[in-house]
């Protein structure tokens, strides 16, 4: 005797819920990807990273200076510069002759909402948010990060990257290789 086996058709319902929980899945995925994370990612830097910030900022903002004029150019950053490295990057950006307008925007949104400095000066009770800020520059932000005695420094300007390698020897610090560019 040969066993029998009865295929029952998926209900209507349960296609309908995973498709609904694929979707939701992939939204959350998709949106962890596009939001980047931006600044120095270095843990434990070594004495020495100061004096290789200082180093590879100023390399990044010749690089810059080669690829957009100054005095005509601003910058507006993405993030908050709260490192070594991105003071000194934008400290050699503006004595380059670029015009740089900081992120100072708390971490917190809800902090953000309560100590907005354009708040101040709303009389109408129009809510003000940062997508009606219009800024008459170019997005700016940077990544660092490090492996072994490797530094990698991208910089992002609107929608194209900039991206070099460094490298940390007898206590100095050299580009490893080319400035390459992604668009």
């Amino acid at each position: 005797m040969l066993p029998q086996f009865h295929v029952t058709k998926p209900s209507r319902c349960s296609i309908n819920k995973s498709v609904l929980i694929c979707t939701v899945i992939l939204l959350l995925l998709g949106g962890c990807a596009a939001t980047q994370p931006y600044g120095n990612f270095i843990q434990n830097p070594s004495p020495a990273f100061s004096q290789y910030s200082k180093v590879m900022a100023d390399d990044v903002a010749d690089q810059i200076g080669r690829l957009y004029p100054a005095a005509t150019t601003q910058f507006n950053l993405r993030h908050n510069a709260n490192d070594l490295f991105g003071q000194v990057l934008i400290d050699k950006l503006r004595s380059d002759g670029f015009a740089v307008l900081e992120n100072t925007t708390p971490a917190n949104s809800f902090l953000a909402a309560i100590h907005s400095p354009e708040d101040i000066g709303n009389t109408n009770s129009t809510p003000i948010s940062e997508e009606n800020i219009q800024y008459p520059g170019l997005a700016l932000g940077y990544i660092i990060d490090q492996s072994g005695d490797l530094y990698h420094v991208s910089i992002l300007i609107e929608d194209q990257q900039l991206t070099r390698a460094f490298i940390a020897q007898s206590g100095q610090i050299q580009p490893a290789g080319l400035w390459v560019r992604k668009e």
